[in-house]
């Protein structure tokens, strides 16, 4: 427990080290305002492959849960950044001349939670970025919006916790980036590749190692532990106002322990499972400081059998496939200041 208690702390140290650091010499901040919209189904139950969009509810029994919505779901988050980019081991040519360390700071705050991100990310060569970073939050719940609690195996809903303690993680990654325009320079060349392998832990302090938890209304199937996530993205870049269209691919599993709670083999819920997003994205040039993302995306999840994808804790439910559905419509609109 000490262990658990002690980690925040040192984060909320570093976090107004980095705050400092990037208010003192800043040279970009932004503003970036995010919401979503997501599309109700019946999370694959009497569905095969594919789970269609539904706006009926199949409501559960006692120690069930209700399949489905009469209007779907929302998400609002809005972040403010401040960062700072400073050369570092610079050379000659197109490879080495941009080399640079960035310190990066983000408060964040949706209707059910606020966030502090700190980041530091180092270029050591025009193709790659290492980041490295960590991020402390709480939430509470207003009416039907959750923003934080436990999810026991006991009791016919989650027991919300309003504040009842800190959601925080560290995390590296690397990135590969290339654009074609590099080598075929060209205002109308720029095809764009990036790929990013990340490892993350996550824990809330509120939760023992076997406890679930909810954080920012998701699934509620969050366990103290590591990650490991991916993100590809093919697009196309155009002197256009409409600047960038292109296609971004998503990734996320556990790692370690987590992992072996319930694996597929086992017949369990699924443990082991890979989550996969897949969608369109676009961006809009507003004006010289303002822009909007548009992004569509499809998700694919466990289906669990239909005798047990009513049960209200997901692990007493039995896996039997996968499924995809249209998961969620969402905006991005950004200002810098």
């Amino acid at each position: 427990m000490k262990r658990i208690i002690t980690a925040p702390r040192a984060l909320f140290v570093l976090f107004f080290t980095l705050f400092c650091l990037t208010a003192a010499f800043a040279t970009e901040t932004s503003l970036n305002v995010m919401a979503a919209y997501y599309i109700p189904h019946h999370w694959g139950y009497q569905e095969t492959g594919f789970a269609s969009p539904n706006y009926s509810m199949i409501s559960g029994a006692s120690g069930q849960r209700d399949l489905g919505s009469t209007w779907g779901g929302a998400e609002a988050k809005a972040a403010f950044s401040i960062s700072e980019r400073v050369p570092f081991f610079v050379g000659e040519g197109p490879l080495f001349s941009g080399n640079s360390i960035k310190g990066k700071f983000t408060f964040e705050l949706s209707p059910v939670s606020v966030n502090g991100i700190g980041q530091i990310s180092f270029t050591p060569i025009a193709f790659l970025v290492f980041d490295t970073g960590a991020g402390i939050g709480t939430g509470w719940s207003i009416g039907p919006f959750r923003g934080l609690g436990l999810n026991l195996p006991t009791g016919d809903d989650i027991d919300l916790t309003n504040f009842g303690g800190a959601v925080w993680g560290v995390w590296g990654a690397g990135t590969f980036q290339f654009d074609f325009a590099a080598v075929a320079p060209g205002q109308w060349n720029h095809i764009v590749l990036l790929a990013t392998a990340k490892v993350e832990y996550k824990a809330f302090t509120g939760a023992t190692a076997d406890q679930a938890w909810l954080w920012e209304a998701d699934q509620a199937d969050n366990f103290n532990g590591a990650k490991f996530l991916s993100t590809f993205v093919l697009a196309y870049q155009m002197p256009l106002k409409l600047n960038l269209v292109g296609v971004l691919f998503e990734s996320e599993e556990y790692l370690g322990s987590v992992r072996e709670k319930s694996t597929i083999a086992s017949g369990g819920w699924g443990s082991d499972f890979r989550i996969l997003q897949v969608g369109a994205l676009a961006n809009i040039e507003l004006g010289k400081k303002d822009s909007l993302a548009v992004l569509g995306q499809f998700k694919l999840r466990p289906d669990w059998t239909d005798a047990t994808t009513q049960s209200r804790y997901f692990g007493f439910r039995v896996y039997e496939g996968a499924y995809w559905y249209f998961n969620r419509v969402a905006f991005s609109y950004t200002h810098t200041f």
